[in-house]
This record gives structure tokens, C-alpha cells and sequence, in this order.
């Protein structure tokens, strides 16, 4: 069941609002799993979720999904799942084979991809019964969109955008890269073999960091935590991305922290940035952006002394985010050292000063419109 907040209030999907005095018993009744956060330990112990089942550090997970792709990729409309098969390796060697549902996902790529993307659904009853975490049963694919080795390039650098935000926040998703398998289940179609990202659950990344998704509408910016929001912006500025927004929830989760404190943001879909430079991406002109590749500063106005603290970070660790696109083996040499050239082009003086001048034209604005209010 995907739980949110609305406005302030928790309230699962298909209930009644519940007040925070009800998770604060709750509460009351987990005990703390190892990030600090509560966990509900029915054993004693957390338990590991699907998603971090099938995490492998610093390398891809082989899987295989086997289903009727002549459904899945021509009947992508659809509103319904179908069922699959997923089979791996655990970390021990052996081999697992799980059932799962499927149905394609998202809205710009699934219209305009050759492959679209997936929603696996796992059943909650299959995942605990399997000594798994059974709240957090379903984990987004981001498929191959086109054929060829450019087409996995492209996947290739969404999934460094992410962990590039790892890096730089906790407030992230998690994901995993895999090298998958797609098999017809009625054999009339060849194999198809292609990387794709797995993204960690909503609510497994929102209880990890402290919280609910908030569905929030029409609230103002001193609602939100500025210093995460600033991280996320000049990191959206740092990729070349502009297909995001806070107040029209695009491409943006938000996050509210069981203690009712400020909203945090979290961002995904990075496929539109410069430093993917996917060929379907579109600049979008409203902004008076030519290029996908030209950045623009749509985060809130802040004070040159928060921005200066964000700064401090992304400059700590500029060398291991520049080492981790040049330790990328599986894109080719060229697009990482276009990659590495359009990161090392966020850090130069000019396009810093840029930065700060748009910054301080929005606070100017602001203040504006605040004296004539």
C-alpha cells in the first residue's frame, strides 16, 4: 500500500487521514534498524527488502525477465499488469526464480521508446514468505529506449546521474544497474539482452530517509529544508537538467519527515539533461533554452551564504564524482571524456559566476515581489 502525506497529513492511499499522534505510537512499538531510522521488526531484526535483495555493489546483477514481450512493448497502454518471471544469482551462487507482475510505465518514454519502461510488482505474501520485507513490493525499470550502443550510453550516464547525486546527498534514490535478459514466454521473438536501472521503491527510499511521500500542494518555500533544496537545484544546474519542477511535483518526490518538519525533495528522471544528451530530449524554449545542453537555475532563491556552503560540497567531491564517469568502462572513451568535459564545465569560473548572478536575480525578484505585495 503506498502511503503519502497530504498537505501536512499521513494518510494512506484508500483510508482515512491518520494524526501524527497514531505513527507516533506506532512508533512507539518499532525498533530502530541500523540507519537510525524505525523500522516494524515482527522477528527482531530488519528485514532486507526486494530491492536490496538484488543490490550489487559496484557491479551489475545478471537477471532475466521472461514474459509475453509482444504485450509488453505493443500493448503499452495498457492499465493492467501481466505476469513474468524473474530468475538470478543470489550473492551465494544459486539459482532464484521469482514470479512478479509487469506493466509498462511512465509517460514521455513509454510513447516514444522502442522498449518502454517497466513497473515490476512483486507479490507482498511471495516477498515474506521469503524472509523479505514485504511493504516495499515494487521496484521502477528503466529500460534500453532504442537499439545499439548509443541507446545504452545513454542509460548508462542516467544511471551515473543518480549515483553522482548519491554522492552529493542522502536524500536520493537508490539504484542498481543490470544487465537483463528479456525472454518471450511464447518463443516467437529472440532474446533481447540490455542494461537497465532498477530504482528503489517511494516509500522504502522516503522511510529511509526519515519520512512519508507528501503529495503536497501550493505551499510556500520556507516549508522546505533550503539546504537540501539548494543541493538538489545546483545539482539539477550541474547536469543540465530543466525537465523538473518543485511546485508542479515533476520529476520531484517530497518528502515529509515523521516529526511533521520541513519538506525534503527528492529528484529522479535525468534523462533530459545535458550531461545524458539523450537525442529525444527537448529543450524547452519557455525558458529561452536553444540546446539541451545550455543550464538554467530553477531552484529557489537562497542566500549567497547557503550557496556558498553548497558550493563547498560539490567542489569536495568533484574529484570522485570526475573519477567515478572516468572509471565508467562500459560507456565508451568518447562519451566519457565528454561526460568528464561537460561536468569539468559546471566548475569554471564563468559558468560559477553565472550561477551566483541567477541566483541573486531570483532572491532580487523575490524581494521584489515581496515589497510590492
Amino acid at each position: 500500500m503506498k502511503k503519502t502525506v497530504t498537505n501536512g497529513l499521513f494518510q494512506p492511499f484508500g483510508a482515512g487521514h491518520s494524526p501524527p499522534a497514531t505513527i507516533i505510537l506506532l512508533a512507539i512499538l518499532f525498533v530502530s534498524g541500523p540507519t537510525g531510522l524505525l523500522f516494524a521488526q515482527p522477528e527482531g531484526q530488519a528485514r532486507e527488502s526486494i530491492f536490496s535483495h538484488l543490490a550489487r555493489e559496484g557491479e551489475a546483477i545478471q537477471l532475466t525477465l521472461q514474459t509475453d514481450l509482444d504485450e509488453l512493448v505493443n500493448n503499452r497502454l495498457r492499465k493492467d499488469y501481466q505476469p513474468a518471471e524473474l530468475s538470478y544469482r543470489s550473492r551465494e551462487g544459486k539459482e532464484v526464480r521469482m514470479e512478479v507482475n509487469v506493466i509498462p510505465r511512465g509517460n514521455y518514454r513509454r510513447k516514444i521508446c522502442d522498449f518502454p519502461p517497466i513497473m515490476l510488482n512483486f507479490s507482498k505474501s511471495l516477498l515474506a514468505e521469503r524472509g523479505m520485507e514485504s511493504e516495499y513490493d515494487k521496484i521502477k525499470l528503466v529500460t534500453h529506449c532504442k537499439k545499439g550502443g548509443e541507446a545504452q550510453g545513454y542509460l548508462l550516464k542516467e544511471y551515473l546521474a543518480y549515483k553522482i547525486y548519491n554522492l552529493l546527498s542522502s536524500n536520493s534514490y537508490r539504484v542498481q544497474l543490470a544487465q537483463i535478459t528479456y525472454k518471450d514466454s511464447k518463443g516467437a521473438y529472440k532474446d533481447i539482452e540490455q542494461f537497465g536501472i532498477l530504482i528503489e521503491d517511494t516509500d522504502e527510499m522516503a522511510h529511509r530517509i526519515g519520512g512519508l511521500e507528501c503529495e503536497c500542494w501550493n505551499f510556500q518555500a520556507d516549508s522546505v529544508v533550503l539546504a537540501y533544496e539548494n543541493t538538489m537545484s545546483v545539482f539539477q544546474y550541474m547536469i543540465g537538467n530543466e525537465d523538473w519542477s518543485i511546485p508542479l511535483l515533476r520529476n520531484i518526490k517530497l518528502i515529509r519527515p515523521y516529526d511533521g518538519g520541513k519538506i525534503i525533495p527528492v529528484p529522479y528522471d535525468f534523462d533530459f539533461s545535458g550531461f545524458v544528451n539523450a537525442p529525444y530530449a527537448v529543450p524547452r524554449s519557455q525558458l529561452g533554452i536553444s540546446n539541451i545542453k545550455q543550464r538554467i537555475f530553477l531552484g529557489f532563491p537562497v542566500e549567497e551564504e547557503l550557496l556558498s556552503e553548497t558550493m563547498k560540497k560539490f567542489e569536495s567531491q568533484r574529484e570522485q564524482i570526475e573519477s567515478m564517469i572516468k572509471n565508467a568502462k562500459r560507456l565508451g572513451a568518447q562519451e566519457r571524456k565528454d561526460a568528464i568535459k561537460y561536468v569539468k564545465s559546471f566548475y569554471q569560473k564563468k559558468q560559477l559566476k553565472r550561477l551566483a548572478e541567477e541566483v541573486a536575480e531570483k532572491r532580487m525578484e523575490q524581494e521584489a515581489s515581496a515589497t510590492n505585495d
